[in-house]
């Protein structure tokens, strides 16, 4: 069995969840109005987010990028290196985000229809964010 170079994990996993915080941005920008006004509405207060919460925002991006590297090399033993294995990879991590995402939805009340073209536009951006890091680890 292959031993995980975790500096590279982690560097790569860092790449990853940048190219995400990206993606993520531009996709709410273009395509989240809808899931942004619904979030909006259902907050209690109505003051600007802090740069503390865009701050949290971005080292669990930074995270999660960090975790779909890992789990990358973790299943490379089993499927091999390379684009597959990370389009694989990339797959899981969109599964846990668009679970979790769900919870909020139901959770907030939002209306499941602002979510769904956010939440399908984000598979190709996560597993495009895999691809990025997981490049970058073999090279």
């Amino acid at each position: 069995m292959e031993k995980i170079n975790w500096t590279r994990v982690f560097l790569c996993g860092l790449v990853a969840g940048g190219v995400w915080t990206l993606l993520s941005a531009t996709l709410l920008a273009f395509v989240g109005g809808d899931l942004l006004a619904a979030l909006r509405d259902g907050r209690q207060s109505q003051s600007v987010p802090s740069g503390g919460l865009h701050l949290f925002l971005l080292f669990s991006n930074l995270g999660a990028g960090v975790w779909a590297l890992w789990l990358y090399t973790a299943i490379r033993p089993c499927y091999g290196p390379g684009s597959k294995t990370a389009v694989r990879a990339g797959f899981a991590w969109w599964v846990i985000v668009s679970m979790q995402s769900a919870k909020w939805v139901a959770l907030l009340s939002i209306p499941p229809t602002a979510a769904l073209a956010p939440l399908a536009l984000t598979l190709p951006a996560i597993v495009g964010a895999t691809l990025v890091g997981a490049r970058f680890y073999e090279k």
